[in-house]
């Protein structure tokens, strides 16, 4: 009898200190009202970076703009609600941390919390991805066109890296009506490693080869 009772309330007590156990993980899960209010604040700074980006061929804003008087279409700016002060970028809590990258085509955003933080993101919707490469690709061919059309009246001579340009002899030459723009940017394209330019090279035999990067961050060659 005595085995019985003391089994019961063996079972019993490993019952209790399971629930209990998970009560202070539940605690430390739940989010106060003043980080409730920094998570809206991102939610809000993230609304203005999206609409911006939207309207400028979902180029997003540099770092340097996403913040208070900076370039960023913000009509109300958030507040820090730990501070009492305006929401800026910084590490501490109510602060946030704005990321994007190199080609402006993505972006994180961390707002700091009083235990953790909130991340957001964005970046180019797969579809104007696809777009903008499909764009890439009929420029360098055009590209292609043109320093053929050089090569044939320079006895079959490749033009050199240097002229392959929108103001150099290949840009230039009779029968170049437009030069190709980065889809990107909506510039002329040039030879660097930025999404949507090309690069040219000269070929030991006296051929070239000319590619373009593309947003999959692969480059599409042609020679």
């Amino acid at each position: 009898m005595r085995t019985r009772r003391f089994s019961i309330l063996l079972v019993v007590l490993v019952a209790v200190l399971a629930a209990t156990a998970t009560l202070p993980a539940a605690a430390s899960a739940a989010v106060s009202f003043v980080d409730k209010q920094v998570q809206m604040n991102i939610l809000l700074l993230q609304g203005y970076i999206n609409t911006q980006a939207q309207s400028n061929g979902f180029v997003f804003p540099a770092r340097s703009d996403v913040v208070k008087g900076g370039a960023l279409v913000a009509p109300v700016w958030p507040g820090n609600p730990w501070t009492g002060g305006t929401m800026a970028p910084g590490t501490s809590r109510g602060t946030y941390t704005y990321k994007v990258k190199a080609d402006l085509s993505g972006y994180t955003l961390v707002g700091h919390l009083s235990k953790g933080s909130y991340k957001v993101s964005g970046g180019v919707p797969g579809w104007l991805r696809d777009e903008r490469d499909a764009s890439t690709k009929a420029g360098l061919a055009l590209l292609q066109q043109y320093v053929e059309m050089w090569a044939r009246t320079h006895a079959g001579v490749a033009p050199a890296a240097a002229d392959v340009a929108s103001g150099g002899p290949v840009g230039v030459q009779p029968g170049v009506p437009v030069w190709p723009q980065n889809p990107w940017t909506h510039a002329a394209v040039t030879q660097s490693e930025a999404t949507g330019d090309f690069g040219y090279s000269v070929t030991a035999s006296g051929g070239y080869a000319l590619r373009t990067h593309l947003a999959t961050g692969k480059d599409w060659l042609l020679d």
